[in-house]
């Protein structure tokens, strides 16, 4: 089973939602990390910004995927059960709607994350 890493922002409450399934962690050999506190994503591509969503590294085929394609490979090898994950399939397989689709979670990230680093700043 190939072991595949799952690099996300453990900051964002939707892609630590997100990252939580279990489902996700059923269907193969995956291992989650915030990716601001775990860095090693940045050793497979010093390029890739967490800003650009998700980090899905295949460790087997050194093959790194982010954002729409990193879902879409999970959707791909994972047979999710549920009305949510049968609407996120068809959604990121459809590059317009995926592009729409993954925008709108960006913006959403965006606006989530100001308020949170808001919220801290008040404490």
């Amino acid at each position: 089973m190939k072991k595949v890493f799952l690099f996300y922002d453990g900051d964002c409450p939707f892609c630590n939602r997100y990252s939580k399934f279990r489902q996700l962690q059923e269907c193969i050999n995956l291992e989650l990390h915030d990716a601001r506190e775990n860095l090693l994503w940045k050793k497979y591509d010093s390029n890739l910004n967490l800003d650009d969503g998700v980090i899905l590294i295949i460790e087997d085929d050194s093959k790194v995927l982010q954002g729409i394609e990193a879902i879409r490979y999970l959707d791909t090898v994972c047979s999710f059960k549920g009305f949510f994950f049968k609407i996120q399939k068809y959604v990121f397989h459809n590059s317009f709607l995926a592009k729409i689709v993954y925008g709108i979670f960006k913006t959403a990230r965006k606006i989530a994350l100001y308020f949170t680093k808001n919220k801290r700043n008040f404490r």
